[in-house]
């Protein structure tokens, strides 16, 4: 309870500074829109960017095409300030009717009690829950009530240059890899492309530091059994790390660096050196997919980053639609935000341009995804995700794990030494 209260005494405090700063009119304004006569305007505030921003746009284009009941206006936020223009504007009650959230940070905003419990209003739309992926739909649950609709995953996964593997004479004919997935053969899969890849080519793009680094470090940890950084108790969570385990991982990782020498120090932009065709291979996140497939000349296989150390495991986040809180409520909107969130689940086969894999295992399954290049090969991953913990600190964690790692990858201090610093900072950040 006093995590909570000093949660909302800050939230409060952050709104009067933002909006003594800068107007709230100003933050909490969204685009115009000519909404259709008679039709229920519904304004939707999002986050994304890019492809994914198009992407979302023919949703909500095809939805106000398909029907005149409600007209969906969607508002394009800066991606940085999205959050704190979103809490600033809830508790302003002056914010949107659909928000977009990562499910890491569903927490947050269930804590604060301005998101909607959606069981009872889902009922009275006739959403099926159990066309949602299992995995995706218990990330966005909260003792067992649903607060979102998820309408993706976006795993960590693996991408390779099917014209430099397979000269490498690591192509089976299938398409599939010549290697072992084991820690030791997945090491060997490397040392083969440094020996046989040309010059100027080289087996592996990856950073030497920052988030990536992190959720590849989060998918091993994983594949070896560890589950937490805390429990997942909302407000009081207690340090869980596998410290072992988390040790393991990290010096697996180091020695691609340093022992191996298949990833280059400090890469300037790792995407270019993939997308160029100077990398065999490249990890990170599906949303990748859309660029390297109209990379011309660029012929890839895209999958799940191999499971080698027995369990399956991977690093994925979750982009969720919300309905926010407020103390004077429209049904008429929420029914119509709610039916329209379950639509974009719907049309996951449009998202899913985008890279993501989507949320509902009926979309996955029709006829439309199946035709997609690539989304296919790494569908399955999102039955074992590893999302991060649900807390409300699932951010702060996030950073001081980044932060920590980042010493561990350029060597300034030990594994050991690193995942001390990890749970103090974490004990530290979590203690009444």
């Amino acid at each position: 309870m006093i995590k909570k209260t000093f949660l909302l005494l800050s939230f409060f405090v952050m709104v009067l500074m933002i909006t003594a700063c800068s107007g709230l009119d100003r933050l909490v304004s969204g685009n115009s829109a000519d909404v259709p006569e008679g039709a229920t305007e519904i304004v939707m505030w999002n986050l994304f960017a890019g492809g994914d921003a198009a992407y979302m746009q023919e949703i909500v284009d095809k939805y106000n095409n398909s029907q005149d009941t409600y007209f969906i206006n969607n508002v394009q936020q800066e991606y940085e300030e999205y959050y704190t223009k979103l809490l600033t504007s809830l508790g302003a009650g002056k914010g949107p009717d659909i928000a977009v959230s990562h499910a890491h940070t569903l927490p947050e905003l269930v804590n604060l009690d301005v998101v909607e419990k959606l069981d009872s209003l889902a009922e009275e739309v006739g959403i099926d829950w159990s066309e949602y992926n299992k995995n995706i739909l218990e990330s966005t649950m909260f003792d067992n009530q649903h607060y979102a609709i998820p309408i993706d995953t976006h795993p960590h996964i693996f991408y390779i240059n099917n014209e430099l593997v397979g000269e490498a004479g690591l192509l089976n004919d299938d398409g599939t890899l010549k290697m072992d997935k084991t820690p030791s053969g997945y090491r060997e899969f490397f040392n083969t492309l440094k020996n046989e890849l040309p010059e100027g080519k080289f087996p592996f793009a990856f950073v030497t530091a920052g988030v990536d680094s992190f959720r590849h470090w989060w998918s091993y940890y994983s594949q070896l059994g560890g589950e937490h950084i805390v429990t997942e108790d909302l407000e009081n969570p207690t340090y869980a790390l596998d410290t072992e385990k988390a040790i393991e991982a990290a010096e697996y990782m180091l020695k691609f660096w340093y022992e191996d020498e298949v990833i280059p120090l400090n890469l300037a932009d790792f995407y270019s050196d993939f997308q160029s065709g100077k990398a065999a291979t490249i990890a990170t996140g599906v949303w990748s997919t859309g660029t390297w497939e109209n990379t011309e000349g660029l012929e890839i296989t895209a999958m799940p980053l191999p499971n080698i150390f027995g369990e399956k495991g991977a690093w994925g986040g979750s982009h969720t639609l919300v309905i926010p809180s407020y103390e004077e409520t429209d049904p008429v909107k929420q029914k119509g935000a709610l039916e329209f969130m379950n639509y974009a689940a719907d049309e996951g086969a449009i998202w899913a341009k985008a890279g993501h894999i989507p949320a509902k295992d009926t979309v996955v399954e029709s006829e439309a995804f199946q035709e997609m290049p690539y989304r296919e090969d790494y569908a399955q991953t999102a039955d074992y995700i590893n999302f991060m913990d649900r807390t409300i600190y699932a951010r702060a964690i996030n950073d001081i794990m980044v932060r920590n790692l980042d010493l561990i990858w350029t060597k300034e201090v030990t594994p050991e030494e690193g995942f001390q610093l990890v749970e103090t900072e974490v004990k530290d950040l979590i203690a009444d």
